[in-house]
């Protein structure tokens, strides 16, 4: 995303600005850091999509909608809830399910079940399989409720609950009726996939290789369809702060750039070929792209960058 300059110039500021090197140089601060314009991401609720849902993260909040989204920016932590009844907090995700919330990939885990029961109990028609609806009024009828998904007496804890709730359902369906269409949910489509963005766009298809300028970043992008790029072979050392893919439509960076995807990981485990799928984020599409890079935000410094051309 930068105009070309000196090669050497940008490397000797990113290694002494970001982690790495023993340059004696003094990185050029006198302009401002280009921090990311905020963006949103939406992410999805699953059993089936669960339309209804309170949530809340640290600058957004709202309902889930009926395809069960929700709306986050990056490295949020988000609250689902019906009336007083908080789910854990977790880190926003994509996709997010019961086994999210309780940081476990066991779909016989207590706390798991009895949400999965409690959720697909109080869907309006009593098919789950069409998506979960939760009525209107759920929220105000769990007023001042509070359960634990982990207390033997669950089941009485919500009783109450699923009879005001007015549904089909007047009592909690047995665990393995919710675990069964949970595991049949899992194995099928989670409301995410790549089909979904569409690939109408003239520049899905387009592909471009980073051109190393610091910290060993190597790579391929792919356009995939009209709202996700794939970066393969990628290689990065993983020692500098504060480090995105970031997009741009021009040559060069501006405050019209923006993130895509999270934070590179700054541990020093360098990544070796992997793998990254990114989206867009809300409000953004491919006409917003012309470079692509990966960036360090605190000195304005590119480790790598590419212009997307057509195969």
């Amino acid at each position: 995303m930068l105009k070309v300059i000196s090669t050497g110039c940008i490397i000797s500021l990113s290694l002494m600005a970001c982690g790495g090197g023993s340059d004696s140089s003094t990185a050029d601060t006198s302009q401002p850091a280009i921090q990311p314009s905020p963006v949103t991401y939406t992410g999805t609720f699953i059993d089936s999509p669960v339309q209804g849902l309170n949530y809340k993260t640290e600058t957004q909040s709202g309902v889930t909608n009926a395809n069960g989204e929700f709306i986050y920016q990056l490295n949020e932590k988000v609250t689902f809830s019906i009336g007083d009844i908080e789910f854990l907090e977790t880190p926003v995700a994509s996709v997010i399910t019961p086994l999210t919330i309780f940081s476990t990939q066991y779909t016989n885990n207590t706390e798991v079940v009895n949400m999965l029961r409690l959720l697909q109990t109080l869907d309006v028609d009593g098919d789950a399989a069409n998506g979960i609806t939760l009525n209107d009024n759920i929220h105000a009828l769990a007023a001042n409720l509070t359960v634990d998904f982990a207390s033997a007496d669950f089941d009485s804890q919500v009783q109450q609950l699923v009879l005001d709730n007015n549904a089909v359902n007047i009592s909690l369906i047995s665990a393995a009726q919710a675990v069964m269409h949970f595991e049949t949910t899992l194995g099928g489509s989670t409301g995410n996939e790549q089909s979904a963005c569409g690939s109408d766009h003239p520049s899905v298809g387009f592909t471009g290789s980073f051109n190393t300028l610091a910290h060993d970043v190597t790579g391929d992008a792919e356009i995939i369809d009209n709202c996700t790029i794939a970066i393969t072979n990628f290689n990065y050392d993983a020692t500098a702060p504060a480090v995105y893919f970031y997009a741009d439509n021009t040559d060069t960076s501006s405050i019209e750039s923006f993130t895509l995807g999270d934070e590179l990981r700054k541990d020093s485990v360098p990544y070796n070929n992997a793998t990254i799928i990114v989206k867009l984020p809300n409000n953004h599409s491919l006409d917003d792209i012309n470079t692509f890079s990966v960036w360090c935000v605190d000195f304005s410094v590119s480790f790598g960058d590419l212009i997307f051309t057509a195969p």
